[in-house]
């Protein structure tokens, strides 16, 4: 049993999704360039570390990633079956990727599809068309949903066990509402003309929210939300965000010119993380500052500001700012979904199971 809290948490990127890694969980998948950049491989590496017993428990390299097309005169490097995590990027051929990848079958759970607008629908339409291809699958990520099948109601009717959904551009969808039971991580576009309904969802992210459909959603999902990065919708009253609407946010995010015009959280809140977006010509360090000073008083404990908008030679400021006022800053880069700062489950589980083993040894009755 200790074995398996070691080396689930390291096949499924999606039990990283917590409220305080959300933020960089929504952008995991479908902006990561490279398979090293993965938060869990470090811990896969760490975790083969320890010994041979345990190198061997570890298994393969639990994620493949498929970026070009092969030469043709060179032979398809093998996928190993037990790969749990498949992304397939840029300019490689999909639906040869797909078959690559088909013997996988019920071993494959995160399936994230990357590729330019030539393979986008031809991919999809393979894993629309044949859904028990891979029956396991929890996690799917898309740069677009650009198919010529009825997308949302394949979802509902077919990946019934989906826990996380990714649908960055491209968002269609058929007049209806749809019911996505089991999901927990939603992060989309936009919602516009088709209804979702999410009774277990935690963690949304959605970056248009200006349509009637979006306000709904957010008014009808908002008290089961952990997590909350997006617009707002102008028509939700300022009063209402904390206490109606948001009662239950851990991880808040929202451009910085929407924050100055919002009332803060009670002390009482769960509150406890802020997620920073602005212009790149307007993030200064005084202003995240300002921002935090303002939030001490409701228990936050870090801010997450994306580092592209932030101007040349201002990190270290800001870093001093923070570190003086307790607050922890986390960095967040595109290509680089999980910082340092970030805590490690695989590593919590290791050093468990160190002492698991250590009071079997000394207590052999237990």
């Amino acid at each position: 049993m200790i074995i398996d809290l070691i080396v689930i948490p390291l096949r499924h990127p999606y039990l990283y999704c917590e409220p305080e890694t959300f933020s960089q969980y929504a952008t995991l998948l479908w902006k990561v360039d490279s398979p090293d950049k993965l938060p869990f491989l470090d811990d896969w590496k760490r975790v083969r570390a320890v010994c041979k017993v345990w190198k061997h428990l570890a298994g393969v390299k639990p994620c493949c990633f498929l970026k070009e097309e092969p030469c043709h005169d060179a032979p398809e490097p093998d996928v190993p079956k037990a790969t749990s995590s498949v992304f397939i990027y840029s300019r490689a051929n999909g639906p040869l990727a797909m078959k690559r990848i088909a013997h996988l079958k019920e071993n494959l759970t995160t399936l994230a599809l990357g590729l330019s607008t030539q393979w986008i629908a031809d991919t999809l339409d393979i894993l629309l068309d044949n859904p028990s291809m891979f029956p396991n699958l929890r996690c799917l990520s898309l740069w677009s949903n650009r198919t010529t099948r009825p997308f949302w109601k394949v979802i509902q009717d077919e990946f019934p066990n989906l826990v996380s959904l990714t649908v960055r551009y491209d968002v269609d969808g058929e007049p209806g509402v749809y019911v996505l039971r089991n999901l927990e991580i939603l992060s989309i576009y936009m919602l516009d003309g088709f209804q979702l309904e999410c009774p277990s969802l935690k963690h949304l992210h959605i970056s248009y929210t200006t349509s009637v459909v979006a306000h709904q959603f957010i008014m009808e999902h908002g008290r089961q939300l952990e997590s909350f990065i997006g617009e707002l919708p102008g028509s939700i009253e300022t009063k209402d965000l904390w206490s109606s609407i948001f009662p239950n946010v851990v991880t808040f995010g929202c451009w910085m010119h929407i924050v100055h015009c919002r009332v803060f959280p009670p002390s009482d809140h769960p509150f406890r993380h802020l997620r920073l977006r602005a212009d790149y010509n307007s993030l200064a360090p005084e202003q995240v500052l300002t921002e935090i000073d303002a939030y001490r008083f409701s228990g936050l404990e870090s801010v997450q500001v994306k580092m592209s908008d932030m101007r040349q030679g201002t990190v270290n400021e800001l870093r001093a700012g923070c570190r003086e006022r307790g607050i922890r800053l986390t960095e967040i880069d595109d290509g680089t979904p999980f910082i340092e700062q970030q805590p490690r489950k695989a590593m919590d589980y290791i050093r468990m199971s160190f002492t698991s083993c250590t009071l079997l040894c000394l207590f052999p009755c237990l």
